[in-house]
């Protein structure tokens, strides 16, 4: 044991964490010699051999034998030459070098180096001298050797670059290969490259004929979940995500653009751009035909909500200017948060009177709005389908329309043989357009929304609260609604939770009051406030829902977009099919109404919290994530949002746009659109509820999700509007430079927005059912600076 200690004098006395006394020298020997042992292991796989020197000669005597530079060089050299031969061996594209010699020199050399490092191992220390004067040599051999190596790689590359493309390797073997700089290259001639298109194309086909990836994907990952869960009663009530057509957008076709040059692609999408205008301008009864002369159009963006965005998808609508200083008579189209009124007096109304402006509708058309009358509400709302459109026409036009308009052939040509046929209003120009429609606070203001559905669902015979939580609209202590609301207050039984509103000057969640008892109502709703426009403060007492649906123990809401447009003096409504769910910072406690970061999920609010974007990138989430989370977590219940929710929310959409039609444009301004939003919530039972509609909806990137919703839902609206008004020049007008900024995707497929109301189908039945109500409702002589409130600036 002394003879072995002494090989390693200086080992350190090693104590264990757990236990103080000192261990043995003896069993640090041993590990360091098993460290050496696997050390030597690791080196002999490298084909390297540590010289084991005595002890007596390692304090004072650098090693003799090492791995230095010019052996990692050589080694280097072997491993390229060994894989330049592979390559060659498998006729992979590779370089190419016609002379070896250099190479099996150094091989050569290597072998010779290894015997004498063999040799040396074997012989005694006299022998050390003269070993360092043959690795001396052999390092200046090597070195002569690599710079001959480069030399000759160098020259070798700079011939091919100057000869260009040399002969064909091969004549009969490789009669399609080639070399340049040094490297084998296959050509393909153009009917091999036809054919490799036409296997492409027979492949899309394949693809578009067959289930698409994703309806593979649902099937089988709700397969098991149904095998499981599924009841035999249930069978027939539980509808699979996959028998919802998937959406196709941004597809792309190989059998229609493969063959065709850079210019006819070109005008090939333009021609799909005039044909979605086309298509929505002639269900509003007119056409703008291409202008032949670019036309200096001013357009101006206000400040605020996200400025950035309508700027920037301005820019591939090249035929715009941009100039915040011109003055409204200059400008031709305004996009600001609020109305402009000052902007709006200088656009053109409608000729046509309220009453008489209707066009006479088809008797195929009143024989279904009979029959629709004479139905209940309840069998109406089963009746009354949103489902999934399997031709994207049948988002924009009415039924009686499709057959025609999909059977036209696409040409400007045709185009205006259409409205000649119709006899349609052809208009040369329009020179004034709005991001706002008139009297738009009649859905935008929380009091008006409330009074005109009131009305609406009194008059079609609807439960009002199945769609609404309850509310009452007061203005003070005295006032009889309050009195009423105290009636209910009394008998309500539970927790009683309850949310005071501002009736006006309210937006992102500014006012709003979360109350838990009577006292604290009374004292709100007793205060005299006076607006500075004179008029007093009123409240609206909306019922909390004390048990919404949760999700991961937290509140959420659900954003939604439609767009109206009044387009020659006819109103459309189109709803948007993609939103997003908002979710609360913190879990839901009922206890702790004081708590905004609980209770309220409007991102103005949650953004301050500590816990904002923890579980989700900024507190979104997709309806297609909602899914997943109820199929995981509520299997049993088997909820389907885009079967047993999403139609509830198209069809409370659609009764507000109805409580409102005859109310919204009374002097038909001939060319405005607006996007709204709105917010709904379910309580525990999947029922929805309409909790707001926003005249001016947050169009900030907050997340990846709303980078990916927003930009694309306000591109669709601009195609349903402005460019229907002002549509894109005639090709012979593109400049070479602007051709690039032409969308890339399908028009008419990738257009997001359905049709929900056309005033030329819908119009005759609200007339009837508003003929006998007198405007008498204070909601009409509102101010519009009612509706004006302050908002973030960019």
């Amino acid at each position: 044991m002394q003879r072995d200690l002494a090989i390693f004098p200086n080992t350190p006395q090693i104590q264990c964490l757990f236990n103080p006394s000192t261990i043995h020298p003896m069993t640090a020997f041993v590990a360091r010699s098993c460290y050496k042992y696997n050390q030597l292991q690791r080196n002999k796989q490298q084909r390297i051999v540590i010289q084991h020197l005595p002890q007596k000669q390692r304090p004072n005597e650098k090693r003799a034998i090492s791995l230095p530079r010019t052996l990692q060089a050589i080694k280097k050299q072997q491993f390229e030459s060994l894989r330049r031969s592979s390559h060659q061996k498998d006729q992979t594209l590779s370089l190419v070098f016609s002379d070896f010699k250099q190479e099996e020199l150094i091989l050569s050399n290597i072998d010779k180096f290894y015997n004498m490092q063999h040799k040396l191992q074997t012989s005694n220390d006299d022998l050390v001298e003269e070993r360092k004067a043959n690795l001396n040599e052999i390092k200046r051999s090597t070195s002569k050797i690599k710079n001959a190596i480069e030399n000759d790689k160098t020259k070798t590359i700079l011939q091919n670059i100057l000869g260009g493309m040399q002969q064909k390797v091969d004549e009969i073997t490789h009669e399609n290969h080639m070399k340049i700089l040094g490297m084998q290259i296959k050509s393909f001639k153009l009917q091999e490259q036809q054919s490799i298109r036409s296997k492409a194309w027979s492949q899309e086909k394949e693809r578009e004929s067959s289930k698409s990836f994703v309806e593979k994907r649902d099937f089988h990952t709700r397969s098991v979940q149904k095998k499981r869960h599924q009841s035999p009663q249930n069978k027939n009530k539980n509808v699979s995500q996959q028998t919802i057509k998937t959406n196709q957008n941004f597809r792309f076709s190989l059998t229609d653009y493969s063959s065709l040059s850079r210019e006819q692609l070109f005008q090939m999408k333009l021609l799909s751009y005039h044909y979605l205008i086309f298509i929505v301008s002639t269900q509003s009864n007119f056409y703008v035909q291409p202008s032949e002369n670019v036309i200096d159009l001013k357009f101006k963006v206000g400040k605020g909500n996200n400025s950035l965005l309508i700027k920037e998808l301005f820019k591939s609508r090249w035929w715009w200017n941009l100039n915040q200083d011109a003055e409204n008579k200059e400008l031709n189209f305004i996009w600001t948060q609020i109305k402009v009124p000052q902007y709006m007096n200088l656009q053109q109304w409608s000729k046509e009177s309220f009453i008489t402006r209707q066009k006479s509708l088809s008797q195929t058309s009143l024989d279904f709005k009979k029959q629709k009358r004479k139905q209940s509400p309840k069998n109406n709302k089963q009746i009354q389908k949103f489902g999934t459109y399997y031709d994207p026409l049948q988002k924009l036009i009415l039924q009686q329309d499709l057959n025609e308009l999909k059977s036209m052939d696409k040409s400007i040509q045709n185009f205006i043989q259409y409205v000649e046929k119709k006899e349609l209003k052809i208009i040369d120009n329009v020179n004034k357009i709005h991001n706002h429609i008139e009297r738009n606070y009649h859905l935008g203001n929380k009091k008006a929304m409330f009074h005109n559905m009131k009305k609406y669902y009194e008059l079609t015979k609807q439960e009002l609260f199945l769609h609404l939580p309850i509310t009452f609209h007061v203005s003070g202590i005295k006032d009889k609604q309050y009195q009423q609301f105290m009636d209910y207050y009394k008998q309500k039984k539970g927790n009683n939770i309850w949310i005071v509103k501002p009736g006006e000057f309210t937006n992102r969640g500014n006012g709003i009051i979360v109350c838990q008892s009577l006292a604290e109502i009374n004292k709100i709703v007793s205060k005299k406030q006076i607006h500075p426009n004179g008029k007093p403060f009123t409240y609206l007492i909306q019922k909390y829902i004390e048990k919404p649906f949760l999700y991961n123990k937290r509140k959420f809401d659900i954003r939604c977009y439609f767009l109206i447009t009044q387009l020659n003096s006819i109103i459309r409504a189109y709803w948007y099919e993609e939103g997003y769910i908002r979710t609360s910072s913190e879990e839901f406690d009922i206890k702790d109404v004081s708590n905004q970061y609980v209770h309220l999920t409007n991102d103005a609010i949650q953004k301050y919290s500590e816990a904002y974007g923890k579980y989700e990138n900024g507190n979104k989430l997709s309806f297609a994530e909602f899914q997943r989370y109820l199929d995981k977590w509520h299997s049993n219940e088997h909820l389907n949002f885009y079967k047993d929710l999403y139609p509830q929310l198209k069809i409370i959409t659609l009764n507000a746009i109805k409580s409102v039609y005859y109310k919204i444009e009374p002097y038909k301004r001939n060319y405005n659109f607006e996007i709204f939003g709105l917010d709904f919530m379910i309580d525990e039972k999947f029922q929805p509820y309409l909790i707001e509609i926003n005249t001016n909806p947050c169009l900030e990137l907050s997340s990846p999700l709303l980078g990916r919703i927003i930009p694309a839902m306000v591109e669709n609206a601009f195609r349903l509007s402005i460019d229907t008004l002002i549509p894109p020049p005639e090709q012979s007008q593109w400049p070479p430079n602007k051709k690039h900024l032409l969308f890339y995707d399908n028009m008419l497929e990738n257009n997001r927005f359905q049709l929900i109301f056309d005033e030329r189908e819908d119009g005759q039945e609200l007339k009837v059912l508003y003929s006998n109500q007198s405007n008498d409702d204070q909601i009409d002589e509102m101010d519009d600076e009612e509706e004006e409130y302050q908002s973030d600036v960019d």
